[in-house]
């Protein structure tokens, strides 16, 4: 369905805890689906390569190699102390237990963008509004691809300058109503601009233009509500899975 719907390719890890999930998610690439049951963690692990822990480097690779070691079944046979040892003590505890399928680590959200911006130089320092208008016109349309590729809508739009003596200017207005609309973020940012020059002596090094106060746009659904919706059709793929039950 991932695939229909969208046009992407998505390999899903499903287990008891974020390292065996990630470990699984990189099982059965593309689009494969691999759970793995709390009870069969160390039975999926044992034959793998120790390459597939996260954060397990080439030089750790080598040195398991040097010590006639590969798998992680073969690995597991190391105490602690030895572990320790060889890699020192946060590494070698985190490997005894990555092997052993042991991992607390919390799934975090991506945290919410509380606003999106862009600035750049410009060619010369200039304080002509005609030129000025220019560029920023350049940075609303980057600015507004932002805000709908992530279903957003904002109500607070800003211009910045950097001026040619490095100091910082700044400009911006709240919204009636929120939009995402390319020809009103321009029309503001063109009020602002008009605003901002009215008393400018310096010419301008850099232009920059921000937009605050976002919200989500209803009706849109983001990747989580899309399996909601579908509830994981994608695991009707049967001749694409794998169960370790």
């Amino acid at each position: 369905m991932i695939r229909t719907e969208l046009k992407l390719s998505c390999s899903i890890g499903v287990s008891s805890n974020k390292l065996i999930s990630k470990i699984a998610s990189d099982y059965q690439k593309p689009d494969g689906l691999t759970i793995v049951q709390h009870d069969k963690v160390e039975q999926f692990l044992a034959q793998l390569n120790i390459r597939v822990i996260p954060g397990i480097g080439k030089k750790t690779e080598q040195r398991f190699k040097e010590m006639k070691l590969e798998t992680i079944e073969e690995i597991k046979k190391i105490d602690v102390f030895t572990l320790n040892k060889e890699f020192g003590r946060k590494s070698g505890t985190y490997i005894y237990n990555a092997i052993r399928g042991i991992n607390d680590e919390p799934v975090k959200e991506k945290e919410e963008s509380i606003q999106y911006s862009k600035i750049i130089t410009l060619k010369k320092d200039s304080k002509e509004y005609e030129f000025l208008l220019e560029n920023l016109y350049e940075l609303c349309k980057q600015i507004q691809n932002i805000v709908k590729n992530n279903n957003k809508m904002f109500k607070s739009i800003g211009i910045h300058f950097v001026q040619s003596d490095l100091s910082n200017k700044s400009k911006s207005k709240m919204l009636r109503n929120s939009t995402n609309n390319l020809e009103e973020l321009e029309k503001n940012v063109e009020q602002l601009l008009t605003d901002a020059l009215e008393d400018q002596t310096m010419t301008i090094r850099r232009v920059g233009v921000r937009v605050s106060d976002l919200s989500e746009i209803k009706g849109q659904s983001d990747i989580t509500n899309f399996f909601k919706i579908f509830r994981f059709r994608f695991f009707e793929a049967s001749r694409f899975n794998h169960y370790y039950n």
